[in-house]
């Protein structure tokens, strides 16, 4: 029998470990469910593409290939939960900058430095409640 081992590509000391469990699963998917994974992220991701050519794709995805491994359902449910914290920190994210931006007046610097995230990000933010100021 020959040995199955995976290498995982480097990856920064500082990934969140939800994102790199994720990365785990999908590297231990079988290739065909790999294949059909990244082709239907793929076309999801396609700008214009309407919501029942979508619901077609995960169908057939569902359809074909017969039972899924188990890495396939572990990798759905870490995906799941990667998306849950993802929207979790955007909304505490927005709700700071409300906070210290449009609340407390205080710079895009100012609050970079008291949450150490890049000026980039809380630029982002606070463009966006500027907008809807006016």
């Amino acid at each position: 029998m020959e040995p199955n081992y995976i290498q995982l590509p480097p990856m920064p000391s500082d990934m969140p470990p939800e994102l790199i469990e994720v990365v785990w699963g999908f590297a231990r998917m079988e290739e065909p469910e790999r294949k059909k994974f990244l082709a239907f992220m793929q076309e999801e991701m396609k700008a214009g593409t309407d919501k029942s050519e979508k619901e077609k794709l995960l169908r057939m995805m569902e359809r074909s290939g017969g039972e899924a491994s188990p890495y396939v359902e572990e990798f759905h449910s870490l995906m799941r939960e990667l998306v849950g914290t993802l929207v979790a920190q955007a909304c505490e994210m927005a709700a700071l900058v409300l906070q210290y931006y449009c609340i407390d007046e205080k710079s895009i610097k100012e609050i970079s430095e008291i949450f150490h995230v890049p000026e980039n990000t809380i630029e982002l933010m606070a463009q966006y409640y500027e907008r809807k100021k006016k």
